[in-house]
């Protein structure tokens, strides 16, 4: 007599998948330091596609003991990033700092552990968040953190899928800067954030011709990036420049 099949819950299946997925757009291995920041703008927007009730997403780095956040979903992830700085406290902050995981289901009732941040964040109307450090071997870079504008945003099993996300992050960082020097981290995170205004003016751009979201413009910008095989920021310059004048962009 055969075994019985055991059905696998749906559930199951749907976690399974969506592992797959994030897997499938984190991978990739980087070989230098110019190659960091687009790796890690690609995981943050990966990371909002396939964790659900995740809004926003922005990576906190540390170099030489200050944080800077090195990618990040909209503008809005880093205005949020920003109040933590300015008030050096939050989730993203003691995470790094502590190497501890903080999830907040409701910042409207728990907002004990930092109340500044909180009342900033309830007036932005963000009231679930997940942070979590970026650990590999014995080094702490930085971390990650999630947004979401419903309360109990995040489970079990979103921190499951965040948590290999986190972990590649980690490893990336860790393992360029062993390639090309700790030194040059803060520099070029510095260098990657200015470079960031022409890909929100791209954005914009988009926005305005297409009607569409935030988002949805970036997704617009990364696809025709890819499909023309030319790097995201070149795109962007070629928008805002107007070297693609009278095409739109995402066109054939």
């Amino acid at each position: 007599m055969s075994n019985p099949v055991t059905a696998v819950p749906p559930d199951a299946l749907s976690h399974r998948a969506a592992l797959e997925a994030l897997t499938s757009d984190i991978g990739g291995v980087l070989e230098s330091m110019e190659q960091l920041s687009e790796y890690l703008e690609r995981v943050v927007h990966a990371v909002r596609r396939h964790v659900a009730g995740c809004d926003e997403v922005g990576v906190t780095i540390l170099s030489a003991g200050r944080p800077h956040t090195a990618a990040y979903t909209t503008v809005q992830t880093l205005e949020v990033d920003a109040v933590q700085y300015a008030l050096d406290e939050g989730p993203c902050l003691d995470a790094a700092r502590g190497r501890r995981e903080y999830r907040v289901d409701d910042l409207v009732v728990d907002d004990g552990r930092w109340p500044a941040f909180a009342r900033e964040c309830r007036e932005e109307g963000l009231r679930s968040l997940f942070a979590l450090p970026l650990v590999s071997g014995e080094e702490c870079v930085g971390a990650m953190n999630l947004y979401g504008w419903a309360p109990h945003a995040f489970d079990d099993v979103d921190a499951s899928l965040v948590r290999v996300a986190a972990s590649r992050c980690a490893d990336a960082v860790v393992a360029v800067c062993a390639l090309d020097g700790a030194r040059r981290l803060a520099g070029q995170l510095e260098q990657a954030m200015a470079s960031r205004a022409v890909i929100e003016q791209a954005k914009g751009v988009i926005m305005a011709m297409r009607g569409v979201p935030e988002h949805e413009a970036f997704e617009v910008l990364r696809k025709t990036s890819q499909d023309r095989n030319v790097k995201v920021r070149a795109l962007a310059q070629q928008i805002v420049t107007g070297v693609v004048a009278g095409e739109e962009p995402g066109s054939a």
